[in-house]
């Protein structure tokens, strides 16, 4: 059976109050009204902080905001954690080496007092190891931050961007962020453009090296099954996409990402992570193949072909898309969606579908 997929659009010149109402409506629609709420639950927010950039380069602050809100009228706690790429926080067995996950937040979102940086609950105290037959790519398991085993539920916030090393950074990508450094240093050695990583986490303490799996996009998709049990929703808030580079906004002083507006956004949501990230990669392609200008697209194509692992979006079907393979042989959900649309004009939704 098709998994549902909740869509709303929005206007490019939609007010904030709009906006908040789209993603209100979106959000307890796609959770059957918080059905599995109960007072006093635990709920973690996990967007996605890895750089101190704004949106679109990080989650979209209305989006965290706003669900927290929510949440906390019907009686939750709310905690909202991440923990930043190693260009910006190393976190080692010494302590935290450089920056602060909350200091990126900060930079681009309002001051939250339910804000945690992972890396900051200590590098044993802080991260409980996970494994299960599933995990095939990581040869030790991995391990993640224990916010996961204290929260009751867990809601993903992530934004719609590609990514230089991964190709697109959506609901898989970032649960990256869960994890203690030294999981996250030994993905990124089976990898693209790994030189940079190292340079970034020299002093972090850790020794690593390249387990020789070849599995640097299935270690990532394998991440969520850390989560699985408590996931509740993948909701993204679309109104602009980076639709070359990322994950941040400059990724050296003369490339930038491109940031693409449309004329309407998107706010969709689902509780199937497969189905979210189906129709994200969806909405992205479109985005990049109707939106971004000629000398940005080669700009990528000479990025997919330096980095070796990954295509350019199009390329592929979407159900075909290494995400969304592995993660459906995992049994993390269905990639055969059923949309449901709230003012999304007829031209958008026949342009993402035929990406379907």
């Amino acid at each position: 059976m098709p998994s549902p997929v909740f869509i709303s659009g929005v206007r490019k010149n939609a007010s904030l109050d709009e906006l908040e109402r789209i993603i209100e409506r979106t959000f307890l629609e796609s959770t059957d009204q918080l059905s599995w709420l109960k007072p006093g639950d635990l709920v973690l927010l996990k967007p996605a902080i890895n750089s101190p950039d704004p949106y679109p380069s990080t989650t979209h602050p209305l989006s965290i905001s706003v669900i927290a809100e929510i949440l906390r009228q019907r009686g939750a706690r709310v905690v909202i954690g991440d923990q930043s790429g190693v260009e910006h926080v190393v976190h080692g067995p010494n302590g935290i080496m450089k920056g602060s996950t909350k200091t990126c937040f900060e930079h681009a979102h309002p001051a939250h007092p339910d804000f945690v940086s992972f890396e900051e609950g200590g590098w044993d105290q802080g991260f409980d190891h996970f494994t299960s037959e599933r995990t095939t790519s990581w040869k030790q398991g991995f391990s993640v931050t224990n916010w996961i085993q204290k929260a009751d539920h867990i809601i993903n916030l992530p934004r719609v961007s590609t990514h230089a090393q991964a190709g697109v950074t959506l609901g898989f990508k970032n649960w990256v962020g869960i994890l203690r450094e030294d999981s996250r240093l030994e993905f990124h050695a089976n990898g693209p453009f790994n030189s940079f990583i190292t340079n970034a986490a020299k002093d972090s303490g850790i020794a690593w090296q390249d387990d020789g799996m070849h599995a640097f996009i299935e270690k990532i998709v394998e991440i969520s099954l850390a989560v699985k049990d408590k996931l509740r929703l993948t909701l993204f808030t679309g109104t602009q996409a980076q639709t070359t580079i990322g994950p941040d906004h400059q990724v050296l002083p003369f490339l930038s990402s491109y940031i693409v507006t449309p004329e309407t956004g998107l706010v969709f949501a689902s509780a199937d992570p497969v189905a979210a990230e189906t129709f994200a990669i969806a909405y992205l392609t479109e985005l990049y193949e109707s939106q971004t200008p000629f000398l940005q697209k080669l700009l990528q194509k000479m990025l997919v072909l330096a980095n070796g692992q990954i295509k350019e979006l199009g390329i592929d079907r979407t159900s075909d898309h290494p995400f969304i393979k592995h993660a459906v042989a995992l049994g993390l959900g269905n990639a055969d969606i059923a949309p449901i649309y709230t003012d999304v004009p007829e031209e958008v939704r026949k342009a993402i579908e035929k990406r379907l």
